[in-house]
């Protein structure tokens, strides 16, 4: 017994890192390119919008439920954006970083990443949220990812690091992002991935029956959509299960129903994880949830407890254009 139990306290342990952010956390690519590298499990608390005062609101739900080994915290855009001074910036991202330290959970600051020359105004302000951040880390003992330096070098070398509205990241963005996430990690001997090798995730729902409100044709939706997304990060996700712009695969619309069965050998409990822009979930005609806000994009936003019945259950939800929904048995990823 002692031998075993000696063994097992010898096996590498998987690292679990909680990614808490905003949208450009939200959209998936960041942690994926770390787990990618790593192997770590790496679980995603972005949510598109958010500042660090929201963020600090959102702790015990979005992150330390998720018991991590380690919270690597991405935040400052929005809060430069809608000029929230640097002293109410400082005095949430500390508070957020004083909760993490108390729970003996190792953090990593990310330096924010660059805006285009059309925020030209505000990434001149970016520098106070800097020296905040390295203020805090150098304090608390926090690592610090210089995301920011090693996007600006990135942009002196000619490299497209910032889509269109010069604010969220090209995939080239996220690989330099990626980069200075692994050197604070002491990783830097591992290789940033040139390409994302994705798959479906584990759960996913795949036969549906979907149509556009109020009174589309319903037709039949397979998942992973076959056809490809005309945007790359829509086609990351599209490839990972989510079902992307029903408008085009499904018929003109801005709201949808679709419906789908469960078959269980036995009366078991799962989980449902949510994503994109579902909005409602009925089982087996009840309503098993119903979203009261916007909590994210990414999947597992809101892992919902629910009991399925022997044989086949029914299950219907309302989305807009997009959604996610896998049905697994713990709720440990």
């Amino acid at each position: 017994m002692r031998l075993t139990l000696l063994v097992l306290l010898l096996l590498p342990q998987e690292e679990r890192i909680v990614f808490l952010g905003d949208s450009i956390t939200d959209g998936h690519t960041l942690p994926l390119l770390v787990r990618q590298a790593t192997g770590a499990i790496c679980i995603n608390a972005g949510v598109a919008g958010d500042t660090a005062a929201g963020m600090r609101k959102r702790l015990d739900r979005d992150v330390l439920t998720r018991r991590p080994g380690r919270v690597a915290l991405s935040v400052g855009i929005n809060d430069v954006l809608r000029n929230v001074a640097p002293a109410d910036y400082e005095a949430d991202v500390a508070a957020i970083v004083e909760r993490i330290k108390n729970q003996r959970i190792a953090m990593i600051l990310l330096t924010p990443t660059i805006l285009g020359p059309k925020h030209a105004e505000a990434e001149k302000r970016l520098a106070d949220y800097v020296a905040v951040l390295r203020r805090i880390a150098s304090k608390e003992g926090a690592a610090v990812a210089e995301v920011h330096e090693q996007m600006a070098r990135a942009r002196t070398e000619g490299r497209e690091l910032l889509e269109p509205d010069q604010v969220h990241l090209t995939f080239a963005g996220y690989r330099v992002m990626a980069r200075a996430v692994l050197d604070a990690m002491g990783r830097a001997d591992h290789a940033v991935p040139d390409a994302l090798t994705l798959e479906p995730m584990a759960g996913l729902m795949r036969e549906w029956t979907v149509r556009a409100l109020p009174d589309g044709a319903p037709k039949e939706l397979r998942l992973p959509q076959s056809a490809p997304a005309a945007h790359w990060w829509f086609d990351q996700e599209r490839r990972r299960g989510f079902a992307v712009e029903l408008d085009k695969a499904v018929g003109a619309g801005k709201r949808f129903r679709a419906a789908a069965t469960i078959e269980s050998k036995e009366a078991r409990d799962v989980f449902f994880n949510t994503g994109a822009d579902l909005d409602e979930i009925r089982l087996n005609g009840r309503v098993l949830w119903k979203s009261e806000g916007w909590t994210g994009w990414h999947a597992g936003k809101e892992r919902i407890p629910a009991r399925l019945s022997a044989g086949a259950n029914a299950v219907e939800i309302e989305s807009g254009s997009s959604f996610f929904l896998s049905v697994t048995d713990e709720n440990n990823w």
